[in-house]
């Protein structure tokens, strides 16, 4: 079954012993933050990790602009960007402002890798359990006024989190990002070394 935003909130909140709910109209006090807390957590939330189910990769659209020194060209952020995973080519004089546009001394075709708010009904089952507790950890605090949920409930926050990044990390190809020199010249052959 495909999730909501109400649904995600309706569980969360039903955690501090609120009512299941099925709209936001005419919510009350609880069902406003939750609705509240959704929207502020979630771009946070997403933006802390590399969920492959929030990146993608987009060729970055060049502006018209002409870019002060020492820039040679200025590209736009995709819409929706949260965070940069890597951008290709591998080229590191690059800078973002305004969170909205890359300053880089390359010119040519861009793109880059990144997180992004995907659509709430696309949100895996792994997460969203993960993110129901988010909520609720964050409401016993504040608008809940339910101090003593906040420790159980944040145990449960970060055992779902540590569960959530497991999975996460499964479908990730098994390689490193950096490279290691004495680590890559194993003896993998006949000859001590690397196998040449």
């Amino acid at each position: 079954m495909a999730q909501s935003k109400v649904s995600i909130c309706s569980n969360a909140i039903t955690l501090l012993g609120h009512a299941p709910i099925l709209s936001f109209d005419g919510g009350d006090q609880m069902v406003v933050a939750g609705e509240q807390a959704f929207d502020m957590l979630l771009p946070a939330v997403l933006a802390q990790n590399n969920w492959r189910f929030a990146c993608q990769i987009q060729q970055l659209s060049e502006s018209i602009e002409t870019p002060p020194e020492p820039w040679f060209a200025i590209y736009l952020l995709p819409a929706g960007w949260l965070k940069t995973i890597r951008v290709y080519p591998n080229n590191y004089v690059w800078e973002i402002y305004e969170n909205s546009k890359i300053y880089a001394q390359f010119q040519g075709k861009f793109f880059m890798e990144y997180v992004f708010q995907p659509d709430i009904s696309k949100l895996p089952a792994h997460f969203v359990q993960y993110f129901i507790y988010e909520i609720a950890a964050y409401l016993a605090l504040s608008s809940a006024q339910r101090p003593d949920f906040y420790a159980p409930l944040e145990a449960k926050r970060v055992s779902a989190y540590a569960m959530c990044a497991a999975v996460e990390a499964q479908n990730r190809p098994q390689f490193t990002q950096a490279t290691f020199p004495v680590l890559n010249n194993r003896q993998l052959g006949t000859i001590i070394g690397n196998g040449f």
